[in-house]
């Protein structure tokens, strides 16, 4: 279990890395809604506004790899899984009139968007095609539908409840990719890494409304220390997909950083900074989900700090 919070503690940390880089391809930020419940606020951001902004990013910044089966098989029930929230919050939303739905849902609908961008991209059939609301071709995620639907129909706190269900489940199969070694192309681990902030986003805005309700969340899927630990923590802001420079293209002069620090989602292309009279920090101090080349600095920075070391390179690859 402490294994499993160091992980998510540094995907956290990690993303807020991130951030820096997505606010230069996203659009403006809509404004916050404030849910009718109380005084919370629910932000309507989480991947790109346009669903060709992230694809454009994805294709512009992230190579085609090779596609394993595991991949595939994660990609084609992720599209679905995210069908899923964002066809229950419609529903609730229809019934309830809560603006804490009618945002997550269009959270929820970018989230398949961006999914959808690597479908396309891999030249793997969309599972979704013309199938309408609650429909489904994952047997599981149909029946799931029907529950959660006729749950939430009870009452807006069976609804939130039913929000914060999903959301839980959302964490536990995004954070079970992401730590499968299969699962590795670094544009899955950008998405997937994206999908699975918000998602924790979205858990904790659902908490919030049932704490204004008075009442408390029966942890589902994830255990009782993760969500605990997502809870305690504040709202994350975005920023895996897409930013000027992901892949930390040359610098610019000066310590040789560009716009971005010389990072890339795994720190692959540190090694094209310090152009300019710099220091060759490569990428990010290191940052990147895997880190895994510590940032090269070898340009000007002196030494090969390709292990995350020498040469200024960074310090941090793991």
């Amino acid at each position: 279990m402490k294994k499993q919070m160091v992980k998510l503690a540094g995907n956290i940390g990690l993303l807020i890395v991130f951030a820096l880089l997505f606010t230069q391809c996203e659009k403006a930020e809509q404004p916050a809604v404030t849910d009718g419940l109380g005084s919370s606020v629910v932000s309507d951001r989480d991947a790109a506004a346009n669903p060709a902004d992230v694809c454009s990013c994805l294709t512009a910044n992230f190579s085609v790899q090779d596609l394993s089966d595991a991949e595939a098989e994660a990609l084609l029930f992720m599209r679905e899984e995210e069908k899923l929230a964002r066809d229950v919050y419609n529903t609730l939303n229809e019934q309830w009139q809560s603006p804490v739905f009618a945002n997550i849902e269009r959270s929820e609908q970018r989230h398949m968007d961006a999914i959808f961008c690597l479908i396309q991209k891999y030249g793997l059939e969309d599972p979704v095609g013309d199938n309408g609301k609650g429909v489904f071709q994952h047997v599981a995620l149909q029946e799931l539908y029907q529950s959660l639907t006729a749950q939430g129909a009870q009452s807006l706190k069976d609804a939130l409840i039913v929000g914060a269900t999903i959301e839980g489940l959302d964490i536990s199969d995004l954070m079970g990719h992401l730590e499968d070694a299969e699962i590795d192309n670094d544009d899955l681990q950008a998405v997937f890494n994206e999908l699975a902030r918000g998602s924790r986003n979205h858990l904790r805005a659902f908490v919030r409304q049932l704490g204004i309700l008075g009442e408390t969340y029966q942890v589902q899927y994830i255990d009782q220390e993760t969500f605990d630990y997502i809870i305690s923590t504040e709202r994350e802001k975005g920023g895996a997909i897409c930013g000027a420079c992901p892949n930390g293209g040359p610098g610019n002069g000066g310590n040789g950083t560009g716009l971005c620090d010389g990072s890339g989602p795994h720190g692959n292309n540190g090694q094209h900074n310090g152009n300019g009279s710099g220091n060759g920090t490569g990428n990010c101090d290191g940052a990147g989900p895997n880190g895994n080349t510590g940032g090269n600095g070898n340009n000007n920075g002196g030494g090969n700090g390709n292990t995350g070391g020498n040469g200024g390179g960074n310090g941090r690859g793991n």
